[in-house]
C-alpha cells in the first residue's frame, strides 16, 4: 500500500486530503495502516485509500491472498494460547507437542467433515484446546488406577470372557466408568445412562455375571480414585512442563493380558536366537578359516536356522535332527565338509542348549 501510494508521489497528509479526511490524527492512522498495525480496517477505509492512489483492489491480490492464506483467528489464538501452556519446554519438544496438538485438532475437523449425518463438533475455543493437553494428564492419572481393576477383574472371569473379547469387554468398563465420573444434572439420570450400558452390554451377549463384574471394577475405581482426592486432579503447567509435555502411558488391561500370555514364547523365542548366533558364530569362524565363497557360507547358515529349532523341540540325537541332515547333505558341494560341519553345529548347539527354555503350549492346546 505504501508503494501505490509512492507512485503517485503522495504524502501521507496529501493521501489524507485526497481521501476527505482532515485533522493530523488522519495522515497518523494512514501511516499506521501501511504498516499493518491497523487490526480489522474497514471496507471503507481500504476502498478510500486505494481511490486516492488511483488503484483497485486487484493491486492487492498478493496482500488480500496472504491474509485469506491464515487460519481462522480463532484457531490462530488457540495456537497462541497452548504456546502459552507449553512456553517453558525446551524448543524441539514444545514445537513437536505444538505440531501433535494442530494435527489433533485439524483430525477432529477431518472427521467430522467426513460424517455429516452425525452432530458436527463446534469449533474448538483457545481454552477447550488447552485443556485437551491438560486431558491427556488427568486420562493417565484415571487409568492407572481404572486399568489395574479392569485387569482384576478380567482374571477373575477367566473363560467367561474370551480372548476374542476382552477389548469389547474393557471398553464396556471403562463406559461404566465414564458414567460414574461424569456431571449430571441429577443421579436419575446417571442411573438411567448405566441401565442403558448394561442393556447394551447384555444385547452383545455378555452374561450377568460379566456384566457384574466390569460394574464393581467401575466402582471400586471411581471409589478409590474419589477417596484418595485423585478424581479431581489436574496438572500444573509446572508438572506438564516437567514432564516435557508428556503424559504418563498406561498400559490397557486386555494388552498387558496378552502380553503375560505370549511372555513365555517371547522369551524362548529370544533364547533360540541367541543359541542360533552362538552357534552360527562358531560354525562361520570355521568356515571363513577354508575361504569359502559367500554363497556356499550362506547355504550353511540357512542350514543351521532349520537344525537349531528341531534340536531346540527334539534334541541333536532325535530321529527328526537325523532326518534333516541325512536330507541336506547330499545337496551340499562337499559331503565331507557338511558331515564334519553337522557335527560342530551339534557340538556348539549343546554347549549352549541350557539356555533355551522349555518350549511354551501353543494356545488352545490340551
Amino acid at each position: 500500500m505504501r508503494e501505490l501510494r509512492r507512485r503517485r508521489n503522495l504524502s501521507l497528509r496529501d493521501l489524507a486530503l485526497l481521501m476527505d479526511r482532515h485533522g493530523s490524527g488522519s495522515y497518523n492512522l494512514l501511516g499506521r495502516l501501511e504498516r499493518g498495525e491497523v487490526k480489522g480496517p474497514s471496507f471503507g477505509l481500504v476502498a478510500d485509500f486505494l481511490r486516492a492512489c488511483g488503484a483497485g483492489f486487484e493491486d492487492l491480490g498478493d496482500l488480500l491472498k496472504a491474509y485469506t492464506a491464515q487460519e481462522p483467528v480463532l484457531k490462530k489464538k488457540g495456537d497462541t494460547a497452548v504456546a502459552a501452556l507449553l512456553k517453558s519446554l525446551p524448543g524441539p519438544e514444545q514445537r513437536a507437542m505444538l505440531r501433535w496438538e494442530k494435527a489433533s485438532a485439524r483430525a477432529r475437523e477431518e472427521q467430522a467433515a467426513a460424517e455429516p449425518r452425525k452432530k458436527k463438533p463446534r469449533v474448538e475455543t483457545p481454552r477447550q484446546r488447552v485443556f485437551r493437553v491438560v486431558w491427556a494428564f488427568i486420562h493417565a492419572n484415571w487409568s492407572e488406577i481404572l486399568e489395574q481393576k479392569l485387569y482384576e477383574a478380567l482374571l477373575k472371569l477367566g473363560p467367561l470372557v474370551p480372548g476374542s473379547r476382552r477389548r469389547q469387554a474393557c471398553a464396556l468398563g471403562r463406559r461404566m466408568f465414564g458414567v460414574m465420573t461424569r456431571r449430571y444434572a441429577s443421579e436419575k439420570r446417571r442411573e438411567r445412562a448405566l441401565a442403558l450400558a448394561e442393556r447394551r452390554a447384555e444385547e452383545d451377549g455378555f452374561p450377568a455375571e460379566v456384566v457384574d463384574a466390569l460394574l464393581g471394577a467401575a466402582a471400586a475405581a471411581q471409589a478409590e480414585l474419589s477417596g484418595s482426592g485423585r478424581l479431581d486432579w489436574e496438572p500444573t503447567p509446572e508438572q506438564i512442563v516437567k514432564a516435557r509435555a508428556r503424559a504418563p502411558k498406561v498400559e490397557k488391561a486386555e494388552t498387558r493380558l496378552e502380553m503375560e500370555a505370549i511372555g513365555p514364547g517371547v522369551a524362548y523365542n529370544r533364547a533360540l536366537g541367541l543359541v542360533r548366533s552362538m552357534v552360527l558364530s562358531v560354525v562361520n569362524a570355521g568356515l571363513e578359516k577354508r575361504r569359502l565363497d559367500f554363497k556356499t557360507r550362506r547355504s550353511y547358515m540357512y542350514w543351521i536356522d532349520r537344525l537349531v529349532p528341531i534340536g531346540a523341540e527334539h534334541g541333536t540325537g532325535s530321529p527328526q535332527w537325523r532326518a534333516e541332515i541325512e536330507a541336506t547333505i547330499p545337496k551340499m558341494h562337499d559331503p565331507e565338509l557338511a558331515l564334519f560341519v553337522a557335527g560342530q553345529i551339534a557340538e556348539a548347539f549343546n554347549r549352549w542348549r541350557v539356555r533355551i527354555p522349555a518350549k511354551p503350549a501353543r494356545p488352545g492346546s490340551a
